[in-house]
């Protein structure tokens, strides 16, 4: 039988950042917008119903393309550009 033969070595695993940009988020997460960074991309949010305070979850991201949103029972295609000037805290 083999034994150990040291102190054991911790591993230091890095806790996912609670906020990010829109474009960071991965599928299934749950997300709260917080804000949208210039006047015109925050029209365009509030098209899609994506007002700060809004809670959405990530359906899909498209390789190289948009990612899918749903809010409520509407789904959503938000370009990257759009994605990346969107600030949000993920919830789950």
């Amino acid at each position: 039988m083999l034994e150990p033969t040291g102190p054991r070595e911790q591993i230091d695993i890095p806790a996912p950042r609670l906020q990010c940009t829109l474009d960071c988020i991965r599928k299934g997460e749950r997300i709260e917008i917080l804000s949208v960074d210039d006047q015109h991309a925050r029209v365009q949010a509030l098209r899609f119903g994506m007002a700060e305070g809004a809670c959405v979850e990530c359906v899909t991201r498209i390789p190289a393309g948009p990612l899918v949103l749903k809010s409520g029972r509407q789904e959503i295609a938000v370009g990257r550009a759009l994605a990346k000037r969107i600030s949000v805290r993920r919830l789950s």
